[in-house]
């Protein structure tokens, strides 16, 4: 006679629907935490790596792309407790294996966040999006017509195409924006030139051009 207990068959249906109703339980859970919007209940800033391209904005519609969250280690056995990052992971669902926790990160500005790329974000409280933190200050641009210097007071302005640098080559993004000229001398067409934007305002000014 075999030591133990042996299940019959309804008790052993009886535990898969109990193992079912637990695994939902679970997932409904995991789904109220990951959608929670109150204060101190949810992570509202990350470090993380850019897996997908993360667009520019177009008009008033928000770019977005994808983003493996980093975790911040300390070593505090070193001498200078040395800091290191690598990907933090989540299980998605009831008994899968852990994966990468990837987060959708919006683009407010003109100029995509490229694969690769390190970025600081931060959840916009109203809406639970992601947005990076450091809002881009500097651009790239293509003065195709060049840009008029100075007159007296008014500085000069021309359309200027927005570039950004994609894997060492200047990659033209499609979108412009004006850029004012604040010297006294003109710059001349077909130049790259570097914008400064300013803190109190959507203007840019350029920084410096080609010669």
């Amino acid at each position: 006679m075999p030591n133990g207990f042996l299940l019959t068959g309804e008790a052993v249906e009886k535990l898969r629907l109990d193992h079912a109703t637990l695994r939902n339980r679970v997932r409904r859970l995991e789904s109220m935490v990951s959608n929670i919007r109150s204060i101190g209940g949810r992570e509202d800033h990350a470090f993380v790596k850019v897996t997908e391209e993360i667009t520019p904005r177009v008009s008033d519609t928000l770019g977005k792309g994808k983003a493996d969250v980093q975790n911040i280690d300390v070593d505090y056995d070193t001498e200078d407790d040395e800091a290191s990052y690598k990907d933090a992971t989540e299980v998605a669902s009831y008994g899968a294996d852990p994966t990468n926790r990837n987060i959708v990160i919006h683009n407010e500005s003109l100029i995509p966040i490229t694969v690769d790329s390190y970025i600081r974000v931060s959840r916009n409280f109203r809406s639970g999006l992601w947005l990076p933190s450091a809002e881009i200050q500097t651009m790239i641009g293509y003065a195709l017509n060049g840009v008029p210097g100075r007159s007296g007071t008014t500085a000069g302005s021309a359309t200027i195409k927005v570039y950004y640098l994609l894997a060492g080559v200047l990659t033209d993004t499609g979108e412009t924006i004006t850029g004012y000229n604040i010297a006294d001398v003109a710059i001349g067409v077909a130049s790259y030139v570097m914008l400064k934007k300013h803190a109190l305002a959507e203007n840019w000014f350029i920084d410096f051009a080609e010669c």
